[in-house]
Order: structure tokens, then C-alpha cells, then sequence
């Protein structure tokens, strides 16, 4: 970076200093030129009225060569310090104001500028040659080039200072970015960026970072706590059928064999039912479409769900309400997202879970309430996060609970959906928690209205 804007600065300086070295000398070498056409016209004007002798006088201002010739090119009258020297130029073929450079004239060296300028004498025709030595001017000119030559570079060099310590603030702050990031694997992302104190871009841009660093600590923790959670959720249904099966092996014979393979079965259950769990989440954070849609009667599943908790017993199910809904959607998903709310709903409750559908405009509305302990406002989005329990009487009860995966299927679901889920408090003051889904109506079927 220093390096390029070096480069613009020295080709801008080295251009405008070109161009005003030009610039002077073309002034310089106008204003000879005014100067001398000036004296030209005032030695014309003694000349043709016969008041000009043989020695034109020269005033203490003026540093000028003056010479007056007639139509044979003979000098009739000059200055003094001329004076008795041939023409300085060869007669003009055409009468007109001329200007010649001239490099040397008997009166000294040059470069000359001289003006020829066609006068009427009283003998006839004639010439005004007045010459002006730009010896000044080659003076002023090479002195300013002088200048710019010592001066360029030593402006050049403080600007390179300049932009180097300029840049090095800049990028010294991305430097200690890098560095620190460097240094943070994957085993630690509890590090965070160092943010300079400054409001620009690059402060914006450590903040991200150290935002994106906390996500990925966040999301790392949930990891480990679901290989945790899916570890001792395995391990479990494993061991007992470690352990039903080394008895069954052991005792062939025992009529208890009948008992002990429905055990089996059971755990083989569970354990089937978590890893589908964990595969329907693993296919939805892979973005993987779902399966075949098509219009779905929502009043049916929620009839069919409400005979499956009344069939599993433990808490009073009751149907608080039901409206004929139909949605576009996948049957199996919708009906995973009933049984997950039921089961949440159910594990949660002390006697008494409650399933109301309605419509409402173009929306069919699910409410799965219990009366179990209830959720706190700041934790009704983190429940819905994968492998989350609560740390409170919603984490595990005497009923059994899962790895803190099935609300995130209900959300997953939802979403796919288009539609909203949300947790409100009962609106009887009683403890618990209202779980409110919300899902778009297919175009040709529902009320609009309630």
C-alpha cells in the first residue's frame, strides 16, 4: 500500500513540477517578448519622425540590443553596445512582425530572443531589430528545476514516512486479529478477538468475529452436551439389554425368557426412536428437502393423538376444542410434531394436558397446554435450541424424559411448514405452559374466518 501510493505521489509531484518549470519559462520568455515589441515600437516611432540619430539611447531599465537598418540591410543606428556591428539578422523576406532565437551576437552570448519589426523610414523601408538575452530566464528556469530536484525527494521521503506509519496503524490491528485467531482452535473457542478502540471498519470487523466466536463456542458446548446426552441416552437401553440378554443365554429354560425379549424390545424401541430423532435433525441442518406433500386433514391428527395419550394413561387428556383444518404439508411430519408437543406436554403435566384446535383467518392454530411447572420467559427460545433441558422440574420427571431434542424437531417441522410456534403462559393463572403452533391453511380449504 505504501508502496503504490508512493508511486502516484512521485509521478503526481514529478508531473506538476515538469509542468510548472514549463510554465515559468514559457511566462518568462512572453514577458521578454512584450518588453522588447514595447521598445521595438517606440524606436519605430522616433524613426519615422526623423528624431532617431546614430546612436539609440537605452534608459537604465532597459537591457536591450537595438539596431535600425534600411532596405539594403545597413545598419543606420543602434545602441552603444552594439554600435558598429553588422545587422543581427538577414532582412526578413516578408514584412511582418517577426520573433527569432538567436544563440550568439557580436554584443555577447547568448541565447537571444530578437524582434524584427518592419518600420518606414524616411529613406524608405526599413527594420527595427531589437534582441533580449535570455540568459535570465535559462537562470530562473534551471534554478527551479534545482529546487524541485533537492526538494521532490525529500518531500517524497517524508510521505513514504508518513504512509508507512499511516498503513502500519491500519494494519496493526488486523495483525493482532490474525495473530489471536491463529492461535484459537478448535479444542478452546473461549478466546475472543482483541477489538481496537476505534469505530471503523476493522473495529466492526473484530466484533463479528468475536460474535462469530461465541456462536461457535455456543454451538461446540451444545455439541458436546448432545454426544453427552446421546452417549448416556444409548448407554442405558444398551447395558439393560446387555445384561436381559446375558441372563436369557444363561437360563434357556426359565419361562421368564417371554418377559425378558419384550424388554428387549422395548429398549430396541427407544433406542430406535432416538437415533430417528437424530437423523431428522441431521437431514434438516443439511437443508435436505422433506418428503411429499399434499393436503393434510389437521383435525384428524390431533383426533388420532389425543387417542394415543389417552391409550399411554398417566395425566387426564382432554379435547378442549376442535375445528375441521386442512394444511399442505407432510402427514408424517405434522403428525411428529403432535406426538413430540403431546409427549412434552405429558412428561410435564401433574394431572391434566389439554388440546384445542381452531382457525383464524387463513391460520389453523394448535394449543397443547399442560399444568406441569412452567417455563421462564428468558428460557422459551432456548428450549426450542437442540439438545437443550431445562435445569429445572421440566428437564426429567418420574415419567422419563428424552436427550432435549424433540422440541427442536417441532420447531424444524414448523419452519418447514411456514409456519410459528410459540410458548405462552395459561391464561387461567394456573401453572404451566400453553405451546401455540400456528400453520398457513391450504389455499382451497378452511374458513377464512373463525
Amino acid at each position: 500500500m505504501t508502496l503504490t501510493a508512493s508511486s502516484v505521489v512521485a509521478l503526481t509531484l514529478l508531473a506538476g513540477g515538469f509542468a510548472l518549470v514549463l510554465l515559468l519559462q514559457q511566462s518568462l520568455i512572453a514577458s521578454l517578448d512584450t518588453v522588447a515589441s514595447e521598445r521595438a515600437q517606440v524606436v519605430a516611432s522616433r524613426a519615422v519622425g526623423g528624431n532617431l540619430g546614430s546612436t539609440v539611447t537605452n534608459t537604465g531599465s532597459q537591457n536591450t540590443l537595438v539596431q535600425v537598418v534600411d532596405s539594403s540591410n545597413r545598419v543606420v543606428a543602434a545602441t552603444s553596445d552594439i554600435d558598429g556591428e553588422g545587422p543581427m539578422l538577414v532582412a526578413p523576406a516578408e514584412r511582418v512582425t517577426r520573433v527569432f532565437n538567436v544563440d550568439r551576437l557580436p554584443a555577447g552570448d547568448g541565447p537571444f530572443r530578437v524582434i524584427a519589426l518592419p518600420v518606414r523610414l524616411p529613406t524608405g523601408s526599413g527594420w527595427i531589430y531589437v534582441a533580449t538575452s535570455t540568459n535570465q530566464v535559462v537562470s530562473a528556469v534551471v534554478n527551479l528545476a534545482s529546487l524541485f530536484g533537492i526538494g521532490l525527494p525529500l518531500v517524497l521521503i517524508v510521505v513514504v514516512w508518513a504512509l508507512w506509519r499511516a498503513v502500519g496503524q491500519v494494519i496493526r490491528p488486523v495483525d493482532a486479529i490474525r495473530r489471536r485467531a491463529s492461535s484459537i482452535g478448535g479444542e478452546d473457542l473461549s478466546q475472543r478477538v482483541p477489538v481496537p478502540d476505534t469505530s471503523d471498519e476493522i473495529a466492526s470487523l473484530a466484533v463479528t468475529m468475536n460474535d462469530m466466536l461465541e456462536r461457535l463456542e455456543t454451538a461446540s458446548l451444545r455439541q458436546r452436551q448432545f454426544v453427552g446426552d446421546a452417549s448416556h441416552e444409548l448407554r442405558s437401553p444398551l447395558a439393560a439389554l446387555q445384561v436381559q440378554v446375558e441372563v436369557a443365554i444363561a437360563h434357556p429354560e426359565d419361562p421368564g425368557s417371554a418377559l425378558v425379549l419384550a424388554n428387549v424390545e422395548g429398549q430396541v424401541a427407544r433406542m430406535a426412536a432416538l437415533i430417528d430423532d437424530l437423523l431428522f435433525l441431521a437431514r434438516g441442518a443439511e437443508g435436505a428437502p422433506r418428503g411429499p406433500t399434499r393436503l393434510v386433514d389437521l383435525d384428524d391428527l390431533v383426533l388420532s393423538e389425543l387417542r394415543r395419550l389417552r391409550e399411554l394413561g398417566g395425566p387426564a387428556v382432554e379435547l378442549d376444542g376442535i375445528r375441521a383444518a386442512r394444511v399442505v404439508g407432510s402427514e408424517r411430519d405434522l403428525a411428529r410434531l403432535l406426538r413430540n408437543l403431546g409427549d412434552n406436554a405429558r412428561h410435564h403435566a401433574h394431572s391434566q394436558v389439554s388440546i384445542r384446535l381452531t382457525t383464524r383467518e387463513n391460520w389453523a392454530k394448535i394449543y397443547v397446554t399442560d399444568d406441569g411447572a412452567g417455563i421462564q420467559p428468558q428460557d422459551r427460545d432456548r428450549v426450542f435450541e437442540r439438545f437443550t433441558r431445562l435445569d429445572d422440574a421440566r428437564s426429567r420427571t418420574a415419567r422419563g424424559g428424552g436427550a432435549g431434542v424433540g422440541l427442536s424437531i417441532v420447531r424444524q417441522i414448523v419452519r418447514d411448514h411456514q409456519g410459528t410456534i410459540t410458548i405462552r403462559d395459561r391464561s387461567d393463572d394456573h401453572a404451566g405452559s400453553v405451546f401455540l403452533v400456528c400453520l398457513p391453511l391450504a389455499p382451497e380449504g378452511g374458513p377464512s374466518h373463525p
